[in-house]
């Protein structure tokens, strides 16, 4: 038994840990290198944490309906990422930031799934400084000469972000987030347990 519950701890701190380093990963390209970088990092970490809880399914003691904690698992991981890495850019501006009035210098749109598109702007301050990043979000309705109200890094180190601190929605992101988190870890617990010997594994 204690062999099985120390094999049990290990499967789950693997697919745990590959969650993890997904998010983290995710959530500095948002940071740093915007909504491109998280895009690409975020599909990488969800896709290695899929393989990771199906991995632990796969190789668990047979369980009947196996499959609905790893299909919660699964969504689960999916708003982690994508409320979750949102929540903490915004957590980061709204530490450093100051609200600040800036004015549209350029838009420019790019095509999604289907026929959706998000609207990009860059901004410069009201006395003419350009601000280096591109507003991290959507710039619809807004055109060249407006002004708008936006929550800004001093330093450059964040992409601006539309609307006030006040604005900002982190208690809502923290709380889904962190009942995703909590809702995902349940189904890794659920899933880390190692067959026996003579058990007949299952697909999930």
């Amino acid at each position: 038994m204690p062999r099985l519950l120390a094999v049990a701890v290990l499967r789950g701190a693997v697919a745990a840990g590959v969650a993890a380093l997904g998010f983290a990963a995710a959530a500095a390209s948002y940071l740093w290198w915007g909504t491109t970088g998280a895009a690409v990092s975020a599909v990488a970490g969800s896709i290695a944490g899929v393989l990771a809880l199906a991995w632990l399914y796969r190789a668990r003691r047979p369980l009947r309906f196996a499959g609905v904690p790893l299909t919660f698992g699964v969504l689960a991981l999916f708003v982690v990422y994508g409320v979750g890495v949102v929540g903490i850019r915004d957590v980061a501006i709204s530490r450093v930031g100051v609200d600040a009035d800036a004015v549209v210098t350029r838009t420019w749109k790019t095509r999604g799934r289907g026929n959706s598109s998000t609207h990009h702007c860059t901004l410069r301050r009201t006395d003419g400084t350009p601000i280096p990043r591109e507003l991290a979000t959507n710039c619809e309705g807004y055109g060249r000469g407006d002004t708008i109200g936006v929550v800004l890094d001093p330093d450059g180190r964040l992409a601006p972000v539309g609307g006030s601190k006040e604005d900002l929605p982190t208690t809502g992101e923290a709380q889904v987030a962190g009942g995703a988190a909590l809702v995902l870890l349940l189904a890794i617990a659920v899933g880390s347990a190692p067959a026996r010997p003579g058990d007949v594994s299952r697909r999930a």
